[in-house]
């Protein structure tokens, strides 16, 4: 890793911002055809913070060439928060030939979570359904809740568990066994899922928290998270890196050696509140510091 992406691309780091100046050169296009991984995301992310967005598609080869989780992280970082939805979903479609692949499972949601777009739902219950590590199938739902839940709900907390009977135990003995409920959980996210296409002018336009993308709201729900002093949530580590990639705040304060650091967030967030930037960003419509993005 270079030294000047230390912690780059984590929710509890750094998010997009530099540990340190980068040479200018990392601008160089040679660069982004590097056999080194890092220098090829320390190149992309420093050419899409200035609105080169084109460039973020070499990341998608990268992720086929490199298996490496941190590296990963780092593209499924940028090609969902800066990438279009179609190279967003050509992308995940190619990582979904595998989907009992646990670091498919947890990369590829990222990523179509970060793409804002009902888009994701299905390819999201697919994943879900191929699912083994609970870790992982709890991050899957988390992430099916912030696209259709404006706070976590029904979604959020998974399926349902049932009881039924065993049928390894033979009549006249009875004996239950616990089940979880994954098709009345994929009826629930569908059904959640129309009726929030219906609130949408269209069915490209971005979505998060069951409503059309509004930085602001985004905002506003992350003040109320924090203000009321709820502990630190995937939620919360997902909003700080979807508000941070919209504008290109620098929101490494709002984590301290991995803890929420609830007065400096809030503070960043008021700040931003008080001043004219939230009138730059259409609602429905996704940015990548300052920059917005196309569709297709």
């Amino acid at each position: 890793m270079r030294r000047y992406l230390d912690r780059t691309f984590l929710q509890l780091g750094r998010g997009f911002q530099f540990s340190s100046t980068p040479p200018a050169s990392l601008l160089d296009s040679p660069n982004l055809a590097s056999r080194d991984p890092w220098t090829v995301l320390g190149s992309v992310l420093m050419r899409a913070r200035q609105g080169d967005l084109e460039s973020v598609a070499v990341l998608a080869d990268l992720m086929a060439h490199h298996d490496e989780a941190l590296v990963w992280n780092g593209c499924a970082s940028l090609i969902g928060f800066a990438g279009s939805q179609s190279l967003i979903f050509n992308t995940a479609a190619t990582l979904l030939r595998d989907p009992s692949n646990l670091g498919v499972q947890w990369y590829a949601s990222s990523m179509m979570l970060n793409a804002c777009s009902l888009r994701a739902v299905e390819p999201l219950l697919t994943l879900h359904q191929a699912a083994t590590d609970k870790a992982a199938q709890r991050h899957i739902e988390h992430s099916l809740s912030a696209l259709l839940e404006e706070w976590p709900g029904d979604i959020d907390d998974g399926p349902q568990e049932l009881e039924i009977p065993d049928p390894d135990y033979p009549e006249p003995f009875v004996q239950n066994r616990t089940t979880q409920d994954y098709a009345g959980y994929v009826d629930l996210v569908r059904q959640v899922s129309a009726t929030v296409a219906g609130r949408l002018t269209s069915p490209d336009q971005p979505v998060t928290a069951g409503a059309p993308l509004d930085v602001t709201a985004v905002v506003l729900r992350l003040r109320d998270r924090i203000g009321s002093g709820a502990k630190d949530t995937p939620r919360i580590e997902w909003e700080r890196m979807l508000f941070e990639a919209f504008t290109g705040l620098d929101c490494t304060r709002f984590y301290r050696e991995g803890a929420l650091n609830a007065s400096a967030a809030l503070e960043i967030l008021e700040s931003f509140l008080a001043s004219e930037q939230p009138t730059e960003f259409a609602i429905g419509t996704r940015y990548f510091f300052g920059h917005p993005i196309r569709t297709h």
